[in-house]
């Protein structure tokens, strides 16, 4: 786990620099000062909404998905959301499943499986959105092979949750059959719970559902990104916002510090250079626009923490907590 942690602050590290290193500070304050208002607050609203939206489809991804309240969805998704902004290895992944799971009284791995399938979903969703765009845009080579890649390990993870499915009455014991350590049992029961939260890959209306709502979801991810571009004094295409959705997809899906610092600040640079905005406008950008997702996201779930009589160090220790 350390060596993990040691690696996302290293890649972060690296980015952030190649990030900044043609910025000239006089000009990133004025371009900070000079922010927008209107549309940085558009942008953190619509970021509340696409929080409650995501929700919305999380809750038709759960197994008897009638009975879950979608409020109680929101609120782990705010509190694991602010868990990732604060803390390292993405625990607030987790953190959120065990929230919610406690909330609606039901087992954690189950919802975790449904966290598990929600983002192998949001990654197909990208790579569509990189697929279109590959017939308007020049992406550098770089970028085509990193989508690949995760196309590839993407679908590794579909395949084996197809499989966990298929078999969720024999991964338990196949589990404890064919391992041995310390904890098998226990590993073999999470597995089980695991594969039980994957009947909303079983199809049905809930699917629709879910498929119908993503629509909505990234038209709103879309519009988030490009009033963070006018609150940037940005005046690009529409297109544009898509082309940095499809950058930063890439930029949270490698290892990097908390609140994804440095690949957000890379890749948007690398993103805005396709429309010829320079380093030190589209660096300003970044750090608004990571703004304009961090704070409301953080003082948000911070309070909802502070409602479910929990502190920053109960996320971080959830990981442990769940193994044990």
């Amino acid at each position: 786990m350390k060596s993990r942690l040691i690696v996302g602050l290293a890649v972060s590290a690296v980015l952030f620099i190649l990030a900044a290193r043609h910025v000239n500070l006089k000009d990133l304050v004025s371009l900070i000062k000079d922010v927008n208002l209107f549309y940085l607050c558009a942008s953190m609203a619509f970021t509340i909404l696409a929080v409650w939206l995501r929700a919305l489809r999380w809750r038709f991804l759960l197994p008897e998905s009638s009975g879950v309240k979608t409020s109680n969805l929101f609120a782990a998704t705010m509190m694991g959301y602010m868990g990732n902004n604060l803390l390292p290895l993405r625990v607030g992944d987790i953190a959120r499943a065990y929230i919610a799971a406690r909330r609606e009284r039901a087992s954690t791995s189950a919802f975790l499986a449904t966290v598990v399938v929600e983002r192998l979903l949001d990654v197909f969703t990208l790579l569509l959105i990189f697929g279109v765009l590959f017939f308007f845009i020049p992406f550098p080579s770089w970028l085509k092979k990193g989508a690949y890649m995760l196309l590839g390990g993407s679908l590794l993870a579909l395949a084996l949750l197809l499989w966990v499915k298929a078999k969720k009455e024999h991964v338990g014991s196949f589990i404890q059959r064919i391992f041995s350590f310390p904890g098998k049992r226990r590993l073999g029961d999470l597995s089980q719970s695991f594969s039980e939260g994957l009947k909303g890959l079983e199809g049905g209306w809930e699917l629709v559902v879910v498929a119908f709502l993503s629509i909505p979801l990234w038209l709103l991810y879309a519009l988030i990104t490009y009033t963070a571009l006018r609150a940037s004094n940005l005046d690009l295409p529409l297109v544009a916002s898509w082309v940095v959705l499809a950058f930063l997809g890439i930029a949270v899906s490698i290892p990097s510090a908390p609140g994804f610092i440095g690949t957000f600040q890379f890749f948007s640079v690398a993103a805005l250079a396709l429309f010829a905005v320079d380093e030190g406008h589209a660096f300003g950008f970044s750090l608004i626009f990571q703004f304009s997702q961090f704070v409301p996201i953080t003082l948000i779930g911070w309070f909802l923490l502070l409602r479910e009589h929990m502190v920053l160090s109960d996320l971080a220790a959830i990981k442990q907590r769940i193994k044990n």
